[in-house]
């Protein structure tokens, strides 16, 4: 699995590639000067997106268990706010599930700041003290639905990938396979990021269901409700492999080559949803595979 990443893009180019916004992303030199920026944001009525360390956020599953990387947006006050300058209300959808609700500011600040935020893991940047405000871009909020399905259409073939990295998913699978007694215990590092990676993957995919459903209404492409289901069973599929990951440690290598099937039998699901989800906006279905 060491071959393997996650390749992100920057929260700024998907706002923009999908959804024509701009966002100002800040990174602050420091709690004090990451809160009066969220503060003068919050009094003008913006929403502020920040990162946060899941170890130091109570509402998480993570909550004083383990370091994790995490976006939540901190909205501004309204008549449901408990008018406490001491908490902010936080919204925060992950895995599917919901919270919205208040955090006391300094252990926002505390999360913000966390030490685990700047080891970039992965190779991802310091995203300690780091805030987005979404401002409307160039494009025309008032367009017709004609406009926003050229738009998505233009921007999903922009983003349409490459997809040799199945075969290197595939392979990896097949070294489990091959050899399942020697990934039955890994060290305590190795079974937090591969963890990680399959529950990035169960995110993520939820995220596009919640995104596409979004479009199909915006956009009136009712295809898309369609890979959305679909993208919601790759979440189920991804968040399964993580279960059975757990599971090797008391399954050993039968749970190995579960987990080895499961990624193959996904792979394979993710292929062919790329390719569906290419030809979605056209009315037309990918071809079965041969």
């Amino acid at each position: 699995m060491e071959h393997l990443g996650i390749h992100r893009r920057t929260p700024e180019e998907i706002l923009h590639e999908w959804c024509g916004l701009t966002a100002d992303h800040v990174h602050h030199a420091d709690s004090r000067r990451a809160e009066e920026y969220i503060d003068a944001h919050l009094l003008d009525g913006h929403p502020v997106i920040a990162w946060v360390d899941t170890f130091h956020v109570p509402h998480s599953s993570f909550h004083l268990q383990q370091h994790h990387s995490h976006r939540i947006v901190i909205r501004p006050e309204d008549g449901n706010s408990k008018g406490d300058s001491g908490s902010v209300r936080i919204v925060d959808r992950y895995q599917g599930s919901l919270y919205d609700g208040f955090m006391e500011k300094s252990t926002l600040l505390t999360a913000m700041a966390s030490d685990a935020l700047g080891e970039a893991r992965r190779g991802d940047p310091d995203w300690r003290n780091r805030t987005v405000v979404v401002r409307a871009g160039t494009s025309d909020f008032g367009e017709s639905q004609a406009a926003q399905q050229e738009r998505f259409r233009s921007a999903l073939a922009r983003n349409a990938r490459s997809f040799a990295d199945v075969d290197l998913v595939t392979a990896c699978a097949d070294e489990l396979r091959a050899a399942p007694d020697d990934f039955t215990s890994l060290s305590p590092v190795g079974t937090i990021e591969v963890s990680a990676w399959f529950g990035e993957l169960a995110s993520q995919r939820a995220l596009n269901a919640r995104f596409l459903r979004a479009a199909a209404e915006a956009c009136a492409l009712t295809s898309l409700h369609d890979r959305a289901a679909d993208a919601e069973a790759l979440s189920r599929r991804w968040e399964m492999t993580r279960n059975y990951f757990f599971l090797r440690l008391r399954k050993g290598s039968v749970a190995v080559r579960r987990i080895a099937d499961l990624i193959t039998e996904t792979a394979t699901l993710e292929r062919e949803w790329n390719e569906k989800l290419l030809r979605s906006p056209d009315g037309t279905e990918a071809p079965a595979p041969s």
